[in-house]
This record gives structure tokens, sequence and C-alpha cells, in this order.
């Protein structure tokens, strides 16, 4: 059970909630306009880069103006109500909330931009390295290194015995990136009850008929909410 919280930091709560709202709504469209201009920058097709829920180009489902908000207001008091300090719970704040502009890219497009996982890592080692993670800066550098050996080398051998990708790069980085926040065993933890979740995931959307057999599925947003789970301790 949750210790009783201090009567000032029971007030702050609101306080958290309405800057992960307003942070949920402006994830909405930040989510389209992240993988816009990374198309519009290299000169591909967004064609070519079409997930689940329809790519760039589909409309934005009215239901995810609402969801969002709400998560991400959920999750700013949840980082708020496990953290010892302002601190640790503002980077708890940024690590969710990146995780759910992921999510949504990842689930849109099945793209992971650099542009936002590569300052999710930097993120993570500077806070590892003001002792806010639980493990020091050095560590967490080993570890996203050897998360990132660790999976890619699994997906490597994928391909060489089935033939097709089982990892992408995207992934892989994002779990690197992990590394640097919940340490090599925390990874771990995410690969399986990610893979476990994704392939639940596209059992049950497929079922519904609402993606094709051949289509690529994305493995982000079933991390993203696998390690939201093992740093919040769902």
């Amino acid at each position: 059970m949750t210790p009783e919280l201090p009567l000032p930091r029971l007030v702050l709560l609101p306080l958290w909630a309405a800057m992960g709202l307003l942070a949920g709504i402006a994830l909405v469209p930040l989510a389209r306009r992240i993988p816009a201009r990374r198309l519009e920058r290299t000169g591909a097709s967004p064609e070519g880069w079409i997930g689940p829920g329809g790519g760039i180009a589909a409309p934005v489902p009215p239901a995810r103006k609402i969801w969002v908000p709400v998560a991400a207001a959920l999750l700013s008091v949840r980082c708020a109500w496990i953290a010892a300090t302002p601190q640790e719970a503002l980077a708890l704040a940024l690590f969710s909330g990146t995780l759910l502009l992921l999510a949504l890219i990842d689930w849109d497009t099945t793209m992971l931009p650099n542009a936002v996982v590569l300052p999710l890592g930097a993120g993570g080692l500077l806070s590892s390295h003001l002792g806010l993670t639980g493990q020091g800066l050095a560590a967490a550098a080993a570890s996203a290194a050897l998360a990132a050996g660790f999976v890619g080398g699994l997906g490597e051998l994928y391909r060489r015995f089935r033939g097709e990708t089982g990892v992408g790069g995207g992934d892989i980085k994002l779990l690197g990136t992990l590394g640097a926040w919940l340490g090599l065993y925390g990874v771990l933890y995410v690969v399986v009850w990610a893979g476990l979740g994704t392939a639940l995931w596209f059992l049950m959307w497929r079922r519904l008929g609402k993606i094709d057999r051949a289509a690529d599925w994305p493995f982000g947003p079933a991390i993203a909410v696998a390690a939201l789970f093992r740093m919040m301790a769902l």
C-alpha cells in the first residue's frame, strides 16, 4: 500500500494532472507532425509508412483526442505519487509522455523517429547521472549498449532462420534507450511482455478484420506499455 502523502504533496497532485492533461492535448497533433516532417525531409512517400492507425493521411480518431490527454494526466499523477522528489517526478513524467508519443507515432506509421528516441536515451543517461533511476551513469550506458546488442542479435538470428525481419531498427534503438532508464533486467521484462502483448493484440485486431494478414505490425506500442508498467510498478 502506498504510504499516505503529506498534505502539501497531495495538494500538488491536481497541478500534475493539469500539466499532464495539457501535455496530452499537445501530443495528439505532435504524433502526426513529427513523422510528416521526417517524410518531407527524406522525400519518402507516406504510402510506404502506414500502420494500423492508417498513416499520417488518415483522420485522427476523435476518441484519441480524449483518451490521450486523460492517459497523460493519469500518468503524470502516478509519477508525482511514486516519486521521492519533484525532480524524479518530472523525469518520470517526461519518460511516460515520450513513450506515449512514440506509441502513437508507431501505431500510425510503424515509425520510431530518432528525433524522439535519441533524446529519450539522453534523458535516461542524464537521469541516471543525477541518481533518479536507481543506476549510475556507467551502468546506464552499459545497460543501453547490452540491451541494444542483445535484441539486435535476436533479430538477426530470426532473420537468418526465417528469412524476414523480426525486430526493426527503431525497436532496437528504443529498447537500447530503455536500458538507460530501466537497466538490462528491466529491458528483458519489457521484451517478454511486449512480445506477448503484441502477439495477442495482433490476433485480436486481425480477428476484428481491421488489418491485412501481410500488413506490418508495430512493436513500439507494446514496448511503450510494458515499459510504463515496469517503471510505474503498476
